[in-house]
């Protein structure tokens, strides 16, 4: 492998552009309740630490964790990335259990260094590169559940001596991974300073300074990839990002759940990344149903924004690439939580080696791969257009990619926002279904990916009109009257890009989905 760098707002490797297109290992190193399905009712590592250490004594709860980080993440996780053709994985650290404090200083605690170290040699053996993100930095940076803290407070901010031992853990790192080019890049800290904690935010870019100058006395090879305040979603911090030698080498970093997937949404991330000549990562985005995913994710690609799906793995869940099932009587430990019944030792330690062995045989999503590649089989919701030839007035509706000429209609006749919040990977209900309306001589085009040498396409649509249908070489005109779907078989190349063409020929006709299958 090559190390990475940037050129401009361009990653390298080599002599060739590279977009970075992987996943956040999120559950592994740094565990959240929600994806246990415990949610609010423990909801960070330190209380899901408590719960099993309480229910199940300390030997128990030793060898659970023990066996927990081997089995969540294995080689075989790797190479399936690999295998899918995605190069990278992000991977959440928590400072709590990545150090320790003794009276000659921070040491590394072996077991989580070894676990890290023994995760990069695996990657470089599968040509994935590995992005490391303080996800939960001493004291905490955000305040929240995300990031371990103790009190619900961005210590990390509050604590100067908190703020040393980041420094100082950062410097061990690059130190110890310095010659290492599976690694991509260090991402300081994961998503700093929501807004109810912006009185610590002159304090972010100073602390950023310190920890480059740091990083930078033992390895000057690595990327360095800085996050915006409030979520990762505000970039004004770096309207002060000095002018000096040791920011070559930077990425900026941004999040992106549940809003508009459309370049709109993006302008703030790409003019601050043009204006100041860094490249853009789009370190998370995902939580969502897969029509979002295949909507935004090519677009991504499209702009030239590397980007890391969040999460790579969760309990009993349709929309993340992996899943495990929930225990019989996972029910018992939710009550538990709630003070709803009691659960003796013997029954709890049941119920978590379980929950143990259904991680270890977890199980694919590979629609969630198909949606994120927009690959066959796969649903492509009217609105994910990459490119249009319109030449009829824009109607109002949608509020949604309202810089492109594209009439973007909610079939329900609504105007306005359209709320993408579908957490658990749901459907968009039927009040916020979306047509894009296309009139005499208007076009959409969609790109799409295949393994396959026949496709069928099926084409939902509503109106009175005729289309126009074009694959490769193979043309089709299909009558429209009233709500249809209609089906249409085409040959490919195979093994290429492909591209369907839908334009009006005549009348008018609402777009609806266009669903791509293998035959």
């Amino acid at each position: 492998m090559e190390f990475i760098y940037a050129k401009g707002t361009q990653l390298f490797c080599g002599d060739s552009p590279i977009l970075l297109r992987g996943f956040g290992l999120g559950g592994w190193l740094l565990p959240e309740g929600y994806m246990w399905k415990l949610y609010t009712k423990c909801d960070r590592p330190r209380r899901m630490e408590e719960m099993i250490m309480t229910l199940c004594g300390q030997s128990y709860s030793e060898y659970f964790w023990d066996t927990y980080y081997d089995y969540y993440i294995t080689e075989s996780d790797i190479e399936w990335i690999a295998e899918k053709g995605f190069n990278s994985v992000r991977i959440p650290i928590n400072a709590r259990k990545l150090y320790h404090n003794t009276e000659n200083g921070l040491t590394f605690d072996k077991a989580t260094i070894n676990r890290l170290d023994r995760l990069i040699q695996w990657c470089s053996k599968s040509n994935i590169y590995v992005i490391l993100d303080m996800h939960g930095a001493p004291g905490g940076q955000t305040g929240a559940n995300i990031d371990d803290s103790e009190s619900d407070l961005p210590e990390l901010f509050m604590n100067n001596e908190n703020a040393q031992i980041l420094i100082e853990l950062w410097r061990m790192l690059a130190d110890r991974y310095k010659n290492e080019p599976a690694i991509a890049g260090y991402d300081l800290l994961n998503e700093p300073l929501p807004n109810w904690f912006s009185q610590f935010n002159d304090k972010l870019m100073p602390l950023y300074m310190e920890i480059i100058d740091a990083i930078r006395t033992v390895d000057s090879k690595h990327l360095i990839i800085l996050e915006g305040l409030h979520w990762s979603t505000d970039f004004s911090i770096f309207e002060s990002i000095p002018d000096n030698h040791y920011m070559k080498g930077i990425i900026l970093e941004f999040h992106k759940y549940w809003s508009n997937p459309d370049e709109d949404s993006l302008k703030p991330f790409i003019d601050a990344s043009k204006r100041l000549n860094f490249p853009l990562f789009m370190g998370e985005g995902g939580e969502n149903n897969k029509e979002w995913y295949t909507t935004m994710f090519p677009l991504y690609e499209r702009l030239g924004i590397s980007w890391s799906f969040w999460s790579y793995k969760k309990m009993e869940c349709n929309n993340s690439p992996i899943t495990f099932d929930k225990p019989q009587k996972w029910n018992l430990v939710v009550g538990w939580l709630d003070r709803e019944n009691k659960l003796d030792t013997n029954e709890a330690k049941e119920v978590f080696d379980e929950f143990l062995y259904n991680i270890k045989h977890s199980t694919f999503n590979d629609d969630v791969i198909c949606a994120l590649d927009r690959r066959v089989p796969v649903l492509i919701p009217a609105e994910a257009y990459d490119a249009y030839e319109i030449y009829s007035e824009r109607i109002e509706g949608a509020s949604l990619r309202l810089s492109d000429p594209v009439s973007i209609l909610f079939e329900s006749g609504k105007t306005g926002e359209v709320d993408y919040k579908r957490y658990g990977g749901e459907s968009q209900p039927e009040a916020e279904n979306l047509v894009v309306l296309l009139n005499c001589s208007d076009s959409v085009s969609y790109n799409f990916k295949s393994d396959f040498d026949r496709i069928i396409s099926k084409i939902h649509c509503d109106g009175d009109g005729i289309l126009k249908i074009k694959i490769q070489n193979r043309i089709y005109s299909k009558r429209v009257f009233g709500a249809k779907t209609f089906s249409l078989e085409f040959d490919l190349s195979p093994y290429m890009d492909g591209t369907i063409k839908i334009s009006c020929t005549f009348g008018s006709v609402k777009l609806d989905t266009i669903q791509l299958n293998n035959i």
